[in-house]
């Protein structure tokens, strides 16, 4: 077992190193993982969209460890490890060990754990994709063995996942739903209301942050499922309470097809697969569709509630239990060789998805991957420079896809002013913005001109602004290139 067990850490970092390395091949990092960074810096307990957390742990990992690309790719990878062993760590609860590695390892022909973090690197989901197996591990063990030193990490990684993302609701409804129906007993455990205790203690600063700031944060998700209906037919409106959640549903399904396929391989080479577990406990079949099944089904219903789009990409860091479903509940008889199968198999898989995915960047020629920012941010220093009499660039403000890169990439790393979408900018100095001068960029002149009128960008009466295009060469590893354009606007120092 020994060497089964090192069979499996090698693979967890092999994929750790190479999807590190990998993402070198941007020439930015994600537009999330430079999000995360501002956030981090505000040193506040909440931001615009979502909680703290990833905020706080990549502008602490970035500016801690010198300010490098690859330091964003390897907090996002060590997410992706950390929960590659909770869900090795939950397995062997129902299945024998070498069982337990391939549940885990099973998670690399999920493209939400490849293709999906090479374009993301880093944001919430993937902070997620480590916490969520987290809590479901803690919360199982002391279910079952009742120790207050569990019950305790179970409160810490329930209150660290709900300053991750607000999702983690989800699971929770989940494993509550578990209780009611399997466990009502623990109902009467001190544990349970301890972990309750400390979950609210982690996340009580946020929670009076959002009363202080009128949960304006919770104005990005309705947005984010906010669906354009005025111009649409009546019966489509109807529809939409059946589409939107059928499509997520169905979205989480396509992104596991792989993992499916992957164990009916493994199937095959063991010339056995059962559809009916003998050794089925239904409180543990119940814990399992819990974690693994009702989040998902939960959160497409909400679809049905109110006919709102629901992201499909939001269902990523619900799936990870895919392997622990499918080994519990269609068993497999390993024969001698069949975890050295599956493993070679799965490395087999990172090979591949490695080099399918190094393909597609060495062709991309999208302005979030391949921004030319070194030519950008030249160019803006001299325009800047030249229209404020060398003036400190200070601010930026603008298009989230564009406005992310000054404060990153530009030597002068401007502070950007987060949208509020209309509320009070905690993080805003108003007056210090307009003595100062900044920089406002967007898709085009409409939405530049409208970014300086409303909020933090309210300029003097009068005051007049003609919206200028920014053309440039957006370039592959190949040297193909497109030309792409943003639009801008320097406002000088306004004494």
């Amino acid at each position: 077992m020994e060497i089964k067990k090192k069979i499996f850490y090698i693979f967890l970092v092999l994929h750790a190193v190479c999807w590190s390395l990998l993402q070198l091949m941007r020439n930015i990092i994600s537009l999330d993982a430079m999000e995360a960074i501002s956030w981090g810096e505000l040193i506040s307990f909440g931001t615009n969209k979502h909680p703290p957390l990833s905020g706080w742990l990549m502008a602490g990992f970035y500016n801690l460890f010198g300010k490098f690309d690859i330091l964003a790719y390897i907090l996002g990878q060590m997410c992706i490890v950390v929960g590659f062993i909770f869900v090795y760590k939950l397995a062997k609860f129902f299945m024998s060990e070498e069982k337990a590695f391939c549940s885990s390892m099973i998670l690399e022909f999920c493209f939400y754990y490849t293709y999906y973090i090479y374009v993301d690197n880093y944001n919430c989901n993937v902070l997620l994709l480590g916490l969520w197996p987290m809590v479901a591990y803690y919360f199982y063990k002391s279910v079952r063995e009742d120790k207050i030193r569990d019950w305790v990490l179970f409160g810490i990684s329930s209150g660290l996942a709900f300053l991750g993302k607000y999702q983690i609701v989800f699971l929770f409804a989940g494993l509550f739903i578990y209780l009611i129906f399997a466990n009502r007993e623990i109902f009467k455990k001190k544990g349970l209301y301890l972990s309750v205790a400390v979950g609210s203690l982690v996340i009580l600063p946020h929670i009076i942050w959002l009363f202080q700031n009128d949960f304006f944060s919770f104005v990005y998700m309705i947005g984010r499922t906010d669906t354009e209906t005025h111009n649409m037919p009546a019966i489509l409106v109807k529809l939409s309470h059946i589409v939107y959640p059928v499509k997520f549903i169905g979205d989480q399904i396509l992104a596991t097809l792989s993992c499916v396929g992957a164990y009916l391989l493994l199937a095959l080479q063991a010339k056995n697969i059962s559809f009916k577990n003998e050794e089925l406990n239904k409180k543990d079949a119940l814990f399992l569709l819990s974690i693994g099944v009702l989040p998902i089904l939960i959160h497409g219903f909400m679809g049905v509630v109110t006919g709102s789009r629901v992201p499909g990409i939001w269902g990523c860091i619900m799936v990870n239990s895919i392997g622990i479903l499918l080994f519990y509940f269609f068993p497999v008889n390993f024969k001698e060789n069949s975890y050295k199968f599956f493993s070679t198999l799965c490395f087999t898989a990172l090979t591949i998805s490695l080099i399918a995915v190094g393909i597609f960047g060495m062709l991309h020629t999208k302005y979030f991957i391949a921004f030319p920012y070194e030519k950008v941010m030249t160019d803006f220093n001299k325009m800047w420079d030249t229209e404020t009499n060398n003036a400190k660039l200070k601010y930026v403000i603008g298009e989230a896809g564009y406005c992310f890169q000054f404060h990153i990439y530009n030597e002068r790393h401007p502070e950007t002013i987060l949208d509020t979408f209309g509320h009070k900018n905690p993080w805003a100095d108003h007056e210090d913005i307009l003595k100062s001068g900044v920089i406002v960029v967007g898709r085009d002149e409409e939405d530049v001109t409208e970014r300086t009128k409303n909020g933090v960008y309210l300029l003097p009466e009068n005051y007049k602004i003609a919206p200028k295009p920014y053309k440039m060469d957006i370039c592959n590893k190949l040297g193909k290139c497109v030309e792409d354009e943003f639009y801008y606007v320097i406002i000088p120092p306004i004494k």
